[in-house]
């Protein structure tokens, strides 16, 4: 495990992925004169437009560092009213082919990485690419949770490995609070996305649909309430986008030994920050939070998540020693 003067050092990161930045800066080259140069420069504060107080219920603690790229999907690249009808009966939406397949081999293989250096893969959140992806998604977000979108302090990054028979999250619901009003008007979102093929055999996503959930003459609380044959498997390729609400009933698979390949995937949660905030701090999507921030949410997550997943003590006590610095 790395020590905390190494994690607190952004560079150590970027040299870790010189494919990837963090605060728009990549990984520094030796020059033609052997001194190391960056081949982007950091980007200056009067490019960042964050949103106001005003506008939402932003933390104003959170600096904006760099700015996302423009949307890789328009408006007229969904049919939103066939999306809508099967998200508001079953909770759960899948677009295939979605995001850019460069971008998301390029995120798969930092993961990659991190896992070969023993390093959770969660760090993968320290990249600004990490949040671009997802913030290039607003016409998707918008469309289900109006133009005031925030990020909430929820995400996670999974490498489930099929030669220890690795295994995503337990059966769970994001929020156990309202997810929506009604059937027309949604609070929160999670959206997760593979990196690589999710299959059955790697641990795919699975969901028990709502349109199946409303029959039931009681709440599912554990697994033994779901009937089998409710059960609906997601398999899905690398650039799908998965939404649900985040009262949806979920669930990882277990990987098998024979997968040929491990399930690499992300996952962030949204909500309109028209309501009250379901998170502490709400995050910025047009300008994710600095490094630091970043570092110090992540460190975050791994105690937020414990119940969820074996997490490696030292890892923990990691988390802590960077919470507490």
């Amino acid at each position: 495990m790395m020590t905390i003067k190494q994690a607190k050092d952004a560079n150590f990161w970027r040299n870790l992925n010189p494919d990837l930045s963090i605060e728009g800066t990549p990984a520094a080259k030796p020059g033609a004169g052997g001194e190391m140069v960056s081949d982007t420069p950091v980007l200056a504060a009067g490019s960042f437009t964050a949103i106001s107080s005003s506008q939402t219920a932003i933390s104003p603690a959170i600096s904006p560092v760099s700015t996302v790229r423009h949307p890789v999907i328009a408006s007229g690249d969904i049919d939103f009213a066939a999306l809508s009808d099967r998200f508001w009966d079953e909770g759960y939406f899948v677009l295939h082919d979605i995001l850019p397949v460069d971008a998301i081999d390029r995120l798969r293989a930092a993961i990659e990485r991190l896992v070969a250096a023993n390093l959770p893969a969660a760090m993968i959140y320290l990249y600004d690419e990490a949040w671009q992806m997802f913030a290039s998604l607003r016409p998707l977000l918008s469309h289900f949770l109006g133009d005031r979108i925030a990020l909430l302090p929820h995400f996670w990054a999974w490498h489930v490995n099929p030669q220890d028979q690795g295994r995503g999250w337990p059966p769970h619901r994001d929020y156990q609070g309202e997810s929506a009003m009604g059937d027309d008007m949604l609070i929160s979102l999670s959206l997760w996305v593979p990196l690589c093929d999710a299959t059955p055999e790697n641990g795919c996503m699975y969901v028990l649909p709502r349109s199946f959930e409303r029959w039931y003459d009681f709440p599912v609380t554990k697994p033994q309430d779901v009937a089998l044959q409710d059960v609906r498997a997601l398999p899905a390729g690398p650039g799908t986008v998965m939404g649900w609400r985040q009262d949806v009933y979920h669930w990882g698979g277990r990987a098998s030994r024979h997968a040929s390949s491990p399930r690499i995937s992300l996952s962030l949660e949204f909500q309109n920050a028209a309501f009250d905030p379901l998170g502490d701090p709400l995050l910025n999507m047009e300008t994710p939070p600095g490094f630091h921030t970043r570092l110090a949410l992540i460190a975050g997550q791994f105690e937020k998540y414990r119940h969820m997943q074996d997490m490696d003590e030292d890892v923990l006590r990691w988390c802590q020693a960077i919470l507490k610095t």
